[in-house]
């Protein structure tokens, strides 16, 4: 049985490694892990990573090819979509508080997973001092949690860094659209 559960467990791992996803920070800042990358996003550089989030290569970002015409770019797209900083600002506010929401999700799966992992540990403790073997399903329900504590783990850490990017971001974007005249077009 247990021989069984650890063939199963190669395999899954061996098909686990085997699968290459792209991770990339999208449009909008946040840190994407996905199977296939759009075009804008690899020319600013990425990550190949495994299904365990191992990262496997880097990809660089490409030089630049014409800040005038990013910036263009950026000047565009902020005006064709805020016609004052405050709706920056509010956007910024509304893209914090979906994070925020999610990273607390993700802190209370991670206080039960904990708690989860305590009893398991507590009742592996109480057949060992029954001088009873721990069983090998217990055994593998504490492997089983202790990867996904450490899957949570960084999944967590991620949104917080995700959290300082976008205020990064959007700081940025408040700053660039006050600079911009209301309508460049008719200056």
């Amino acid at each position: 049985m247990i021989r069984a559960g650890l063939v199963l467990t190669v395999l899954l791992a061996g098909e686990a490694m085997a699968t290459e996803l792209y991770r990339y920070y999208d449009s909008a800042g946040i840190l994407v892990t996905a199977d296939t990358i759009p075009p804008l996003a690899a020319a600013d550089g990425y990550k190949i990573v495994n299904t365990q989030g191992q990262v496997l290569r880097v990809v660089k970002a490409q030089a630049p090819i014409d800040t005038d015409a990013q910036s263009n770019a950026l000047d565009q797209y902020l005006l064709a979509s805020f016609s004052r900083v405050d709706e920056v600002s509010q956007r910024k506010q509304r893209k914090l508080a979906l994070l925020s929401r999610d990273t607390a999700n993700l802190q209370n799966s991670l206080n039960s997973l904990i708690d989860r992992q305590e009893q398991l540990l507590t009742e592996a403790a109480s057949s060992e001092m029954a001088g009873e073997p721990v069983s090998s399903e217990l055994v593998q329900k504490i492997q089983q949690a202790q990867l996904e504590r450490a899957e949570l783990d960084k999944i967590l850490a991620d949104r917080q860094r995700d959290l300082a990017a976008i205020k990064a971001l959007y700081i940025s974007y408040e700053q660039r659209l006050a600079q911009l005249p209301a309508n460049p077009g008719l200056g």
